[in-house]
């Protein structure tokens, strides 16, 4: 049996580190602190999975579509 991917998987950059893996986070008053970033693990990217949208799951209201010129 054929296995149907249903995920468009890809790779995104991490928000909180911006892809370093590690935080500074500062404190009043005293040194800043390095740690590891909790959002991605410390690997700087996470991966995205995003449902994937067959044809036929899109509706057919657009005029411009040539597929339904076509004989």
């Amino acid at each position: 049996m054929v296995k149907l991917k249903k995920y468009r998987v890809h790779k995104a950059i991490c928000n909180v580190c911006n892809g370093n893996g590690f935080v500074k986070v500062m404190k009043e008053d005293a040194e800043p602190h390095v740690h590891q970033c909790w959002e991605c693990d410390s690997e700087g990217e996470f991966y995205v999975y995003e449902p994937k949208v067959s044809k036929h799951d899109v509706a057919d209201n657009d005029d411009s579509n040539t597929d339904k010129l076509l004989h």
